[in-house]
């Protein structure tokens, strides 16, 4: 096999042909078709992928899973056994559209809607503005006061289940979330409180709600 390689790629191409690189491509392939073919032939036949699946298949299959940490199952199960799955719904999108490789993009939303902690002011039927079509806020301080002070609450609440989602949920049973949310709302209304003059009955709402923060 070496020497067929060392027959067909005896050089690295010039300068000249670098600057025409599919026509020289084409040209290549064209002349060593044949030594292609059984290259690629002798290939197969030394990394024998069939039954290297099969020895793959008996070693995964051996292993205790009472042994495997739970991200290394949780990788297995999405990347071995479902390659196939992945592959018939990404193959066809990287060859029609000649993109690269498709990578995971995790996506974590900050929205009224995920924010639960706080009872009673949880959820978009927290927000006052969403009324009148969404322009309830226009006509109205309290309502403008009422989903300013929410929306800084409702985005502290998702940004530290983020972090604690990310440090994993070893790191994250180290931590008294409760107790970090609870601080984290009061210095927020504390900052607040002295310019919102038209909510003083929703900060103390939201003052008995954080203090009753239990999870």
């Amino acid at each position: 096999m070496r020497a067929l390689i060392a027959d067909i790629f005896p050089a690295v191409p010039s300068s000249g042909e670098m600057k025409h690189l599919d026509a020289y491509a084409k040209d290549f392939v064209a002349r060593h078709a044949d030594q292609l073919d059984r290259l690629i032939a002798r290939l197969a036949l030394e990394i024998d992928l069939d039954a290297s699946t099969h020895e793959l298949d008996d070693l995964l299959a051996s292993l205790d899973p009472a042994e495997w940490h739970a991200d290394a199952r949780r990788e297995v199960l999405i990347n071995y056994l479902g390659f196939p799955f992945w592959d018939v719904l990404t193959f066809p999108m990287t060859s029609a559209r000649e993109i690269g490789e498709l990578n995971e993009i995790l996506i974590d939303r900050i929205s009224p809607q995920d924010a639960r902690a706080l009872a009673g002011f949880d959820g978009i039927d927290s927000l006052k503005g969403v009324a009148f079509g969404h322009f309830a806020a226009f006509f109205s301080r309290s309502y403008r006061e009422n989903d300013y002070l929410l929306g800084r609450l409702h985005a502290l609440d998702r940004l530290i289940d983020i972090v604690c989602d990310a440090a994993g949920s070893e790191a994250a049973q180290r931590l008294d979330v409760p107790a970090l949310k609870r601080r984290g709302f009061a210095r927020i209304i504390d900052a607040e409180a002295p310019h919102l003059t038209h909510s003083g009955e929703l900060i103390a709402a939201l003052r008995r709600s954080i203090a009753a923060l239990r999870m």
